[in-house]
């Protein structure tokens, strides 16, 4: 009987491990989901003989509010050349933009992902306008129109924002009962009498 009792425990300890194990894992990639950018306009990385207007698309609707969405574009001579804020449509965030010497542009940029956490990063394009093109470059401005400085930028713009330390945090709890889950399975089959 105490065989049967033994097997029934390290059976239970087993089940607690798993839903335990799939609960770490499912926290952990809801927590890890904020939005991230699915396309630019201009692309990021390359070159465009004219814009109106920057484009940033991400994965899911953006939550608006006063403030917290940032597009600036700061051009080879360090000036910027974002003309309005932001303006948010679904997914995408869009800032009028007039571009002024021809070079490298950064674009800067700030949103709160539709899961309420901030993602911000940067990306770059080259601005090379036609040789024909008789418009006259913009002026730019010596500060950003929206926001007083520059937005803190991720590592690498381009991809998913990275993983909050509350993921890391809970991750670490999620192990921490599924130790513990296994040594009370294995401290129950120990603890048993064996049979005769």
């Amino acid at each position: 009987m105490s065989g049967v009792r033994a097997r029934r425990g390290l059976r239970l300890g087993l089940v607690g491990t798993v839903v335990a194990l799939a609960g770490v894992l499912t926290f952990a990639s809801s927590a890890s989901a904020h939005d991230s950018i699915v396309s630019t306009d201009p692309a990021a990385n390359g070159t465009t003989t004219g814009v109106s207007a920057v484009t940033i698309s991400f994965s899911g609707d953006l939550i608006g509010g006063e403030g917290a969405e940032i597009i600036q574009v700061k051009g080879p001579d360090g000036r910027y050349y974002e003309t309005a804020c932001p303006a948010l449509s679904g997914t995408d965030m869009t800032s009028p933009v007039a571009l002024g010497p021809s070079g490298t542009y950064e674009v800067e940029w700030r949103a709160v992902s539709s899961d309420g956490h901030p993602v911000s990063g940067s990306y770059v394009f080259t601005y090379a306008p036609d040789a024909a093109a008789t418009a006259t470059p913009a002026a730019g401005s010596a500060k950003p129109v929206c926001g007083d400085a520059a937005p803190t930028a991720a590592p690498d713009s381009a991809a998913p924002a990275s993983i909050d330390p509350g993921v890391w945090a809970g991750l670490g709890i999620g192990l921490i009962v599924i130790a513990l889950a296994a040594i009370g399975a294995w401290l129950i089959v120990r603890r048993s009498p064996k049979q005769k």
